[in-house]
């Protein structure tokens, strides 16, 4: 039944630059397979694959206007009824909860000395935690939201006056946001559920969204990603990123209540650019400066953020950097709580975004980012939508029932 004919319609550019509507004939299948194909390889190598595999003979034009058409299906509005008292209402629910009460009583300066042994004892062995498996009491539900962004390489005419990154002012692009929403449980207590190997156990999967708007948009798309992925219905929210100050504004309007914290090991990449700016005597320099990072970095682990910098600060900076020091400085001054890592690790709280790192890779970088691509924001927001939907395990389902919908209400 989900075969059926369909009329796909798909809209172009005419002479007099106005939009006209074209109309191909395809069955929903061989549209969702075109657009499988195509998500995952160029419209040149899609052309021979299906050709080999499929017997479809289909220009690329075809096989565009097949693919975004479908892909246009998965692209969200951005939320327009986002209210204060919406958020305010979770964050009445979800604030001071028993996580974020385990990590206040370990920051609480009375108990010192047994928050270092804890943290020494996570950070060489693990979280203090209970083995998922042996585990069948009540669980506190603890939502991850994670974001980041990458850039897509546009086409000139809607990149004019934007300087590129390369020196010549070339390779200009413009920014994809992707975000990520995932789901760990807790024991009732905030002790993490753990693998054999004393990882962090999560059995839920990590649902992927995108866009190429703006970071205003962005936010309300994010909040609602969340909310339709279980926000209301968890017990503690953990948001992570990098130091993009777009995405803390996200995190500061739709996300109050969250535990914050910047991905460790872009910090780690902020405290090794900071120490390059100093000097150190030619004889002994590189051990020295070795040495300095190292010990920087495991007290950056431990989420000693101060005591960092006055080590750092007991070398004298090179001649000409010292603007770019207090800026560096000032990075880690600013963002010193989301810097709380020991903490963090001692309660079993995830402190990287690789995830939504990984997922700007999976998601645009290895289809939209090869020699000799630009892309349209429009063709671009498509593409992404498509590649989330298939990603989130959503594709084939949705876009098939959808039809299969359609072709129900067409016949009554």
């Amino acid at each position: 039944m989900q075969g059926f004919i369909g009329l796909i319609e798909h809209k172009v550019a005419s002479g007099d630059g106005s939009a006209e509507t074209q109309t191909i004939k395809c069955t929903r299948n061989a549209a969702a397979s075109i657009a499988l194909v195509c998500s995952d390889s160029s419209y040149e190598q899609s052309t021979l694959v299906l050709s080999r595999l499929a017997g479809l003979e289909l220009s690329t034009m075809t096989e565009f206007r097949v693919t975004n058409c479908v892909a246009a299906e998965f692209v969200n509005d951005v939320p327009t009824e986002i209210g204060v008292d919406a958020i305010s209402e979770t964050e009445k629910k979800i604030g001071g909860n028993i996580l974020e009460t385990r990590v206040n009583q370990l920051n609480d300066s009375d108990t010192k000395d047994e928050t270092d042994k804890i943290i020494q004892a996570a950070l060489k062995n693990g979280p203090d935690g209970v083995f998922h498996e042996d585990y069948n009491g009540p669980k506190i539900k603890v939502m991850y939201i994670m974001s980041d962004g990458t850039g897509v390489p546009g086409i000139s005419r809607e990149l004019a006056g934007v300087r590129g990154k390369q020196s010549d002012g070339s390779a200009k692009t413009f920014e994809a946001k992707i975000g990520t929403v995932f789901i760990v449980e807790y024991t009732a207590d905030g002790k993490p559920l753990l693998t054999e190997n004393g990882e962090i156990f999560r059995n839920k999967d990590v649902r992927y969204m995108g866009t190429v708007r703006k970071s205003d948009d962005f936010g309300a798309m994010l909040y609602q990603h969340a909310v339709d992925n279980g926000l209301l219905d968890v017990d503690c929210v953990v948001f992570l990123g990098d130091g993009a100050k777009w995405l803390w504004s996200i995190q500061r309007e739709y996300f109050p209540y969250a535990l914050s914290g910047i991905d460790l090991y872009h910090a780690i990449e902020r405290v090794n650019a900071m120490i390059d700016l100093l000097r150190f005597k030619e004889r002994v320099g590189s051990g020295k400066k070795q040495a300095i990072k190292d010990e920087c970095i495991e007290l950056l682990r431990y989420g000693k953020v101060k005591e960092m910098l006055d080590l750092v600060e007991l070398v004298p900076c090179k001649k000409g950097n010292e603007k770019k020091f207090a800026c560096a400085k000032g990075y880690f001054l600013t963002n010193m709580d989301r810097m709380n890592y020991g903490v963090f690790a001692a309660c079993g709280i995830f402190v990287g975004s690789g995830v939504v790192e990984a997922g700007c890779k999976v998601i645009v970088g290895t289809r939209m980012k090869n020699a000799g691509m630009h892309w349209s924001k429009e063709n671009a927001e498509n593409m992404i939508a498509l590649r989330c939907a298939i990603r989130n395990n959503d594709f084939l389902a949705e876009y098939l029932s959808n039809g299969y919908n359609e072709q129900l209400e067409n016949a009554a």
